[in-house]
Parts: C-alpha cells; sequence; structure tokens
C-alpha cells in the first residue's frame, strides 16, 4: 500500500505545468522605474536604453496549479540576429545557471533577473527557455550622446558619469553651470527632463526645456544647474541627464556679513537717565548673523571707584548679546527680543562708550555724561525737643562735594540765627564716602542740630550743597 502511494506521488511531481512568467522589477542603470507587475507573453520587450547602459529586468515564475513542478531549464540563449550582424551578447541571465530552480511548489515562486547590456546602437533579440517554454526577448540600443559640461568662460569639456564641481560658494551667493548634449548619434534620440536627487535643496535645474523632448541629430539639448548653498561644508547631490548619473559637489562658505552702524543717542548724556541704542547692518545679511554689543564706562576721577549702575537694563550686566534674521537689517538684543539696547547713566560723570562686534566688523560710540553740580532728589525734616533732624539724599557726578549751607526761617519767612546759616566743610567726609562707595555720585546726608526751645518754631530750612562747579539748587525742607 506505502508503494503504490510512493509511485502516485512520482507521477504527480512528473506532470507537466502552465507555469507563467511575471514581470516584477525594472531598473535602468540601477535607478528603479515603476512597474506593476504583469504576466509575460512569448515576446519580452526590454526598455529602449543607450549603448552600454543597462536595464535588469526581474521575473518570476509562478505555479498557478495545484501539484508542485520541476524546472530544470532556465538558460537565456543567442537567436538568429534579425537585426544585423556582429551585434555582440545583449541578454545575460544574473541567475547561476549551475543551480537550477529545481521543484517549484504548488502556488509557489521562483524569482530570476536578466540583464541588457548593448555593446552598440542596434537591436537585439535572443531566447529565454523556462521549464518547457521558450520566450523572445527584445531590445534595441541607441547611440550615445556626448555630453559637456561649459564653464563661465564657455570652455567645454566632455562629462560622462563623473563629477561636476561647483566649486566655494558663499551662502546667498549662487553659481551656475551650463550643460550641453549633443546628439552624434545617426538618429533621432529622445532626452527626459534633468533630474537633481540627493536629499539637497542647493542645487536646482534651470532653463531646462519643458517635458520629454526628441533631438534630431547633431541638435542639442541645453540646460543649467544653479548651486546656492544652504549651509556651510560640503553638499553633494546626484544629476541624472540623458542615461548619465554626474555626482554634483560644492562647498558652503559662511557668507558675507555686511557691515553695521551703531546709532547712538548723541554725544553727551545727563546722569541719572536712561538711553538707548540701535544697529543695523548697511545691507540685508544672507543668513542669521550674532555679534555684541559692550559698555565700558571711563570715569573722569581714575583713584575713584566704578559706578555699578552704569549698564543695560536688560541684562543688568555692561554686554548685550544681538542677533540679526536671515534676510533683514535690525539688529534684536537678546533675551528681551527689543530692537533697542537700554541703558542706565548712573550718577558718575565721565565718559561711557559703546563698542559693538559683528565678525570682522567693529563700530564703536562715545559718549559723555555732563558733569554737573549737586542734584536733589528727596529730602526729610524731623522736629524733637531740643533738636532739628535734616536729611537729604541726591548725587554729585563729580564727586567732588566740598561744602554744605544750612539756613533757617521762621513762620514769618524771618531767618534764624546767623544771616548767612551754618556752613560745614565736607570735602574729606564726601570723599572719604565716595571712595567706599560703588554706587557713583549717590549720596544721603544726615544732619542733627541742637535747639533752644520749641523746634516747631523753625518752619523751613534750605540747604545748598557745593561741588567744584558751584551750588545746587537750593533745597526747601518743610
Amino acid at each position: 500500500m506505502l508503494r503504490a502511494v510512493g509511485l502516485c506521488l512520482l507521477m504527480t511531481l512528473g506532470l507537466p505545468a502552465q507555469i507563467q512568467l511575471y514581470l516584477t522589477r525594472v531598473a535602468v542603470n540601477e535607478a528603479v522605474i515603476p512597474t506593476t507587475p504583469k504576466l509575460q507573453g512569448t515576446v519580452v520587450d526590454f526598455p529602449d536604453i543607450r549603448e552600454n547602459d543597462m536595464a535588469d529586468l526581474s521575473f518570476e515564475l509562478r505555479n498557478p496549479g495545484g501539484a508542485d513542478t520541476i524546472i530544470t531549464n532556465l538558460r537565456v540563449f543567442p537567436k538568429t540576429d534579425v537585426c544585423g550582424s556582429g551585434g555582440g551578447t545583449a541578454f545575460i541571465l544574473m541567475t547561476e545557471i549551475s543551480t537550477p530552480p529545481g521543484t517549484l511548489r504548488a502556488n509557489g515562486t521562483y524569482g530570476f533577473q536578466v540583464r541588457y547590456l548593448p555593446p552598440k546602437p542596434q537591436c537585439y533579440e535572443a531566447y529565454l527557455a523556462v521549464a518547457q517554454q521558450t520566450y523572445v526577448l527584445k531590445g534595441t540600443a541607441a547611440g550615445r550622446t556626448v555630453m559637456f559640461e561649459i564653464d563661465t568662460l564657455g570652455q567645454r569639456q566632455v562629462i560622462d558619469g563623473s563629477t561636476s564641481d561647483f566649486g566655494n560658494v558663499r551662502l546667498g551667493e549662487a553659481y551656475t553651470k551650463s550643460y550641453r548634449v549633443v546628439n552624434s548619434t545617426g538618429s533621432s534620440v529622445t532626452i527626459a527632463p534633468p533630474v537633481i536627487s540627493g536629499g539637497s535643496s542647493a542645487y536646482s535645474v534651470v532653463e531646462a526645456p519643458d517635458g520629454t523632448r526628441t533631438v534630431p541629430h547633431n541638435a542639442l539639448y541645453e540646460f543649467k544647474v544653479r548651486f546656492s548653498p544652504t549651509r556651510t561644508g560640503l553638499i553633494p547631490a546626484s544629476l541624472s541627464a540623458d542615461g548619465r548619473v554626474i555626482n554634483l559637489i560644492g562647498e558652503g562658505l559662511p557668507g558675507v556679513i555686511p557691515n553695521f552702524a551703531l546709532q547712538a543717542p548723541g554725544s553727551m548724556l545727563d546722569s541719572n537717565s536712561q538711553a538707548e541704542v540701535r544697529i543695523q547692518l548697511v545691507s540685508a545679511t544672507t543668513a542669521e548673523v550674532n555679534g555684541s554689543l559692550e559698555l565700558r564706562f571711563e570715569k573722569d576721577i581714575g583713584d575713584m571707584p566704578d559706578d555699578a549702575a552704569i549698564r543695560f537694563i536688560d541684562s543688568g550686566t555692561r554686554t548685550l548679546a544681538f542677533r540679526v534674521e536671515a534676510g533683514t537689517t535690525d539688529a534684536v538684543f537678546l533675551p528681551s527680543g527689543s530692537g533697542v539696547a537700554r541703558f542706565q547713566t548712573g550718577t558718575s560723570s565721565g565718559k561711557i562708550r559703546l563698542v559693538g562686534k559683528l565678525a570682522q566688523w567693529e563700530q564703536s560710540a562715545h559718549l559723555e555724561i555732563r558733569s554737573d553740580t549737586p542734584r536733589w532728589s528727596d529730602s526729610s525734616l524731623q522736629r524733637a525737643s531740643g533738636s532739628l533732624t535734616v536729611q537729604v539724599t541726591g548725587y554729585d557726578n563729580t564727586r567732588s562735594a566740598s561744602s554744605i549751607e544750612f539756613r533757617f526761617f521762621d513762620a514769618s519767612n524771618q531767618a534764624i540765627g546767623d544771616a548767612g546759616g551754618v556752613q560745614a566743610a565736607v570735602g574729606d567726609l564726601f570723599s572719604a564716602f565716595f571712595r567706599a562707595s560703588d554706587r557713583g555720585g549717590q549720596f544721603t546726608l544726615r544732619a542733627q542740630f541742637p535747639v533752644d526751645g520749641d523746634a516747631i518754631a523753625i518752619r523751613r530750612v534750605e540747604v545748598i550743597l557745593r561741588n567744584r562747579l558751584g551750588a545746587s539748587l537750593v533745597r526747601v525742607l518743610e
């Protein structure tokens, strides 16, 4: 019983099955052409290509029957050349002939590949034998055109599957090359539009014919490629043109950064105020650029401390970063994003120097803080039994206060005490105070006076402070 079953199985394997041949993939010069798998007839047409180009067709044997079958015959062999003689071999079976498919299971598949590599322009035919079926392979090869690369001087050189170098180009600038395809094949050729690939937007095809063109014998097909770097460094891409793949290479260099102007608020500033500065490029930048603005204070009196209040408001320091966006001219200062940099002038006389730096450029502005007599900002008067306390706040930006004067008046506006009031030499006191302070010329002075009688009788006090430039305005305390 077992032996009979075995014989039955052998008979099933030996029965011929209707094997189907499907074309599943087409690649020309290793570039895949979108293909929908389709059943082949007795003639298999290969793509029309140029001499020495390459078309790889992938096939799939399918066994739609319900029984296994044995494939012992898979080969490509010459056919009498109906297109002419001496054409040479153009079709090559890429599967090892020494390893035939063998058993193809029911509903199974087997894949193989045939390469079409025509050595010269003519038509070609060959046979493909698969099991008990034979197919005719057909293809036509056109002559190869000549492609030239033309530089800016009009000089040309042959370029064929090599590299086209665009050199060094700065960001924001561009370099364009011309290419010319000469049809010297002896017959008309069809040329598809050139294509840039490689994922880089730095290269673009310009001035190319719209759509596929038929180019007669000895006629030209011309187009250009523009290289406009999008970043620094080497930027590669590929150009596919008339069956050729050409490597494109170019290097992006940092763009030319425009010079800039420092727009400062005049040349003279007052103490205890705010001012602002702007930065503007002389032309729009091609890429985002970053720079810095520094504030330097040169005090009038060399042995006095610095004035910490002279600084940028946004950062609280004397250095501020700025940025100019691509395609614009106006700087924005960080971290606020404002178009102006505001700074405080402090309470010390001297000079402020603003220094802007951007790449190789440096611009500066010199501003003078006006020297002045003492200024008042606040005051208070306190009366107590047997005493009167006067407190005044202000600043002396020369830091040279030398004397102070107090005058007292009653309700009838009559002077109390000496007509000249009370005067005191305070030069040493103020000098010692300013040398120990980082607040510039700011000060608070408190003076206490003994009073015989009722302090309320003193209705008004006037205070005058003098420095090397003169007397302050009269400060009235009531």
